[in-house]
C-alpha cells in the first residue's frame, strides 16, 4: 500500500511552494489538484498520486490523468508507437501519449475546434476532427496505428471496439475507458445517472464476456480509472488485445477494480 504524506509537505518538497504557509494558502484558494481533482484543506496524498497547481496542469485535460493511471496499471509502454485516440476532444489522452513518447497520435473526434492549441501544433499529432471512428477513411491510415485509446460518448464499447479493430486491421492493443452508464442495461440508471455499487461487477463481467466473444479480440486486464467522471461516476479501463490471445480469467481483477473505484473521492466540476 502506497504511503501517505501531508499535501502541504508534498508541495514544499516538490518545490511548488516556498513554505507550509504558502502551501496552505494555495490549497485554500483552490489552486492545488490531486490526480486532477481539487484538493481539500488538510488532505493527505499517496506517493503514486500526482499533485499539480492550477495553471500548470501537465495534460490538456483531466483525461490525461485517467490515461496515465491506466498505462501504469497495465504496464503499457507507448514509446515510439503509432496510436489512435478516438473521442479525443481537448486531447487529454493524446497529450498523455505524446508525453510518454508516442511517435504519432491520430486524434479523432466528431467535434470541431476542441483539440488544445499546443496539440494542434505538435508534429506528433494528426488532428482528425469532424471524423467518426466509423469513417471509412480511417481504414487507410498510413502509417497504421497499432495502439488505440477509446473514450467515446453515447456508444457502447460493444459497438466501438469492432470499428477500432477494422481501423487497426485486427492487430494491436486498445486501452478502453468504460463508462458504465453507456454499458448498463438499466433504463432507470441511465435516466438518473445513478448506478448502485453492487451493479458494477455484473456490468463489467457482461461487458468482458461480450468483448471476448468478438472474433480475434480478448480482454487482457481491467483496472479502475484513477479519476471519476465529471458527475462523480465510477469508470474503468479494459486492456484489449487484437489478434487472438486466449483471454485470462479476470474475476479477481474485476472485484479489485470495483473496490478501488469506490474508494476514490468523487470528481465534481
Amino acid at each position: 500500500m502506497a504511503k501517505k504524506q501531508k499535501l502541504i509537505d508534498r508541495l514544499v518538497e516538490m518545490g511548488a511552494c516556498r513554505n507550509e504557509k504558502e502551501a496552505a494558502a494555495r490549497i485554500m484558494a483552490g489552486e492545488v489538484y490531486i490526480n486532477g481533482q481539487k484538493a481539500k484543506n488538510g488532505a493527505m496524498v499517496k506517493e503514486d498520486q500526482e499533485v499539480t497547481l492550477k495553471g500548470v496542469l501537465p495534460y490538456a485535460s483531466k483525461g490525461g490523468f485517467k490515461m496515465a493511471g491506466a498505462l501504469e496499471d497495465f504496464g503499457i509502454d507507448v514509446t515510439g508507437r503509432i496510436c489512435i485516440d478516438a473521442g479525443a476532444c481537448t486531447g487529454g489522452f493524446t497529450d498523455c501519449l505524446v508525453q510518454r513518447g508516442a511517435e504519432k497520435v491520430y486524434a479523432v473526434d466528431v467535434g470541431f475546434g476542441q483539440l488544445m492549441g499546443k496539440l494542434r501544433q505538435d508534429p506528433h499529432v494528426v488532428n482528425l476532427e469532424k471524423t467518426n471512428i466509423s469513417d471509412e477513411r480511417l481504414l487507410h491510415l498510413d502509417p497504421r496505428p497499432f495502439f488505440g485509446t477509446v473514450d467515446v460518448s453515447y456508444l457502447s464499447l460493444r459497438k466501438a471496439i469492432p470499428y477500432f479493430s477494422a481501423v487497426m486491421h485486427g492487430e494491436g492493443e486498445l486501452c478502453c475507458l468504460v463508462k458504465p452508464l453507456f454499458e448498463i442495461d438499466d433504463a432507470e440508471a441511465r435516466r438518473t445517472g445513478v448506478i448502485a455499487d453492487d451493479q458494477y461487477a455484473p456490468l463489467l463481467f457482461d461487458l468482458i464476456r461480450d468483448v471476448n466473444a468478438m472474433p480475434g479480440t480478448s480482454v487482457k486486464a481491467i483496472t479502475h480509472s484513477h479519476v471519476t467522471g465529471n458527475a462523480g461516476t465510477r469508470e474503468f479501463f479494459l486492456h484489449v488485445v487484437l489478434g487472438g490471445e486466449c483471454p485470462p480469467v479476470l474475476e479477481e481483477q474485476v472485484y479489485q477494480a470495483v473496490e478501488k473505484a469506490k474508494e476514490l473521492e468523487l470528481y465534481r466540476k
